[in-house]
């Protein structure tokens, strides 16, 4: 009996102790986050005995689960890619993620490499398959489909963090519905690079309109002495893109912001005649030519003038260190419009993170300490005066960089800086020309690279006249047709498609 009486005793002592212990249990929860949308609702009403159906715009308050927040804490890998695949640069970004990582330990970051001919098939193979993409220089033809389609992580925070609008140059990062995606590093500015011991010597100012650039063009071509006026590229997209700067200082385009044709206005015609004429006082072979055989006809002494951007400021200390005192750049001078906005050709290049990147916060605060201050100072000056910086800041550490190019050519430094948020391409900027006022935006026609790619339609056409010695406006007539049937086909493709919201003046 005692043995029982110790057994319950002992048992219900082992029940008491077990229900005095703290137990663990298990709790889920639904985390949950109220957001408002607006909803476009038909209302029907009478009024004044008839019955009127009107579109309202309605804001709807409603409660959804929200999404759980990433970890990131303890070792975290981001993937960094570029096309900026020069030794210089991959050097520079290197000791900056060296840096980053020393105040950062648990994060890496592997740069991946490619080519800007691959970079947009390669970024969009990734974000459509929802893989984590991380940070990657954005195509500019995708950026507005991507933002879209929702496959970009607003930078907004990494925008106010440099300085937002006070810091940045007008038109240089990429925004959509008042949301940043893109934030720039760098952009080319193209102008007219002029020899001024030839001006002075012939008593001629440096130009600043077409029928001033056409008659120094033709003053100073002096075929004996192998010099010739201007060196115009006469090939490739780079034949494209400058003539694309012709028409816009013309107050011309390709389309309209919605995509209407305006490449068969009978102003265009003339364009293309005034700028073949240019071509009259052109070196020998320059209908073969492409971009980097407008710095080689300069800084031979083969040309007078060439269009080009600071890669050929860059190169003239090792290449052509005599011709340094005596040249310098200046605007473009195409203009024979009264009112015409200043455009010159270039293109940013940005960088934008994947939504679904697996460290989100992470990404961010690196893009922000990579694109600031003397790093990204440091990255843009390994080709100075050929990558452009996006914001004041950066722009005045280069012009005053400890480097003997920036203390000869603080004025060429400045010339970029102050010219960068001009800077336009056609397959970027569908429309940009409204009347003759410059509205920069971040959408191209979605059928335009049949038209503007290398061996393209406008490349074709310019050759046509160039080589075979078509008459402009043959060239030009073949080249609507051709135009208009690629957009139609596209757009019979793309039944749907609807041009996004231009932009006002």
């Amino acid at each position: 009996m005692k043995k029982t009486v110790l057994f319950v005793s002992l048992l219900a002592a082992v029940i008491l102790i077990t229900a005095c212990q703290q137990q663990t249990v298990e709790v889920t929860r639904v985390v949950t986050e109220t957001v408002t949308e607006t909803q476009e609702i038909e209302v029907t009403r009478i009024v004044e005995g008839e019955v009127v159906t009107e579109t309202i715009i309605q804001e709807v308050t409603r409660v959804v689960e929200a999404a759980p927040e990433k970890d990131e804490n303890g070792p975290r890998t981001l993937t960094l890619f570029t096309t900026e695949a020069d030794p210089p640069q991959l050097d520079i970004l290197s000791q900056i993620i060296d840096e980053y990582h020393e105040t950062n330990p648990d994060v890496f970051i592997d740069v991946v490499t490619g080519t800007p001919s691959t970079r947009g098939e390669r970024i969009a193979t990734l974000l459509a398959a929802g893989a984590d993409a991380g940070i990657f220089e954005i195509e500019a033809a995708f950026a507005n489909d991507w933002a879209e389609a929702g496959y970009l992580l607003p930078l907004d925070d990494v925008f106010e963090g440099i300085g937002g609008d006070a810091e940045y140059i007008p038109g240089s990062y990429f925004e959509k519905d008042g949301a940043v995606y893109g934030l720039p590093y760098a952009t080319s500015v193209y102008g007219l690079w002029i020899r001024t011991d030839l001006f002075e010597e012939a008593g001629i100012a440096p130009p600043t309109s077409y029928d001033e650039v056409l008659a120094a063009a033709q003053a100073l071509t002096d075929p004996a002495n192998n010099l010739y006026g201007i060196s115009i590229p006469g090939s490739t997209n780079a034949s494209v893109n400058f003539f694309s700067t012709f028409l816009w200082n013309n107050c011309l385009d390709y389309y309209t912001p919605t995509g209407e044709f305006r490449f068969d206005e009978p102003e265009v015609l003339t364009a293309l005649e005034n700028w073949v004429a240019l071509t009259e006082y052109a070196p020998p072979g320059f209908e073969n030519w492409s971009w980097g055989d407008q710095i080689t006809a300069f800084v031979t002494g083969q040309a007078a003038m060439s269009v080009y951007a600071g890669r050929l400021g860059a190169r003239m200390p090792d290449q052509a260190p005599h011709l340094e005192p005596v040249s310098t750049i200046i605007r473009l001078p195409w203009s024979y419009t009264d009112g015409s906005d200043y455009v010159t050709y270039g293109s940013w290049s940005r960088f934008a993170i994947s939504a679904n990147t697996a460290y989100p916060e992470t990404a961010k605060d690196f893009l922000q300490f990579f694109l600031s201050g003397d790093r990204l100072a440091r990255y843009d000056a390994t080709v100075i005066g050929h990558m452009v910086p996006p914001t004041k800041e950066v722009g005045s550490l280069l012009e005053n960089w400890d480097s003997e190019y920036a203390r000869n050519h603080s004025d060429w430094l400045a010339f970029f800086n102050e010219n960068a948020e001009f800077t336009n391409h056609p397959a970027n900027n569908m429309g940009s020309m409204q009347g003759c006022n410059f509205v920069k935006h971040d959408y191209g026609p979605p059928w335009g690279g049949p038209i503007f790619s290398r061996g393209g339609i406008i490349d074709l056409m310019l050759q046509e006249i160039y080589v075979n010695g078509t008459a402009p406006e043959a060239a030009w007539q073949d080249a609507i047709a051709q135009m208009q049937q690629v957009q139609a086909d596209w757009l019979a493709e793309h039944p749907d498609w609807e041009p996004p919201t231009p932009p006002s003046n």
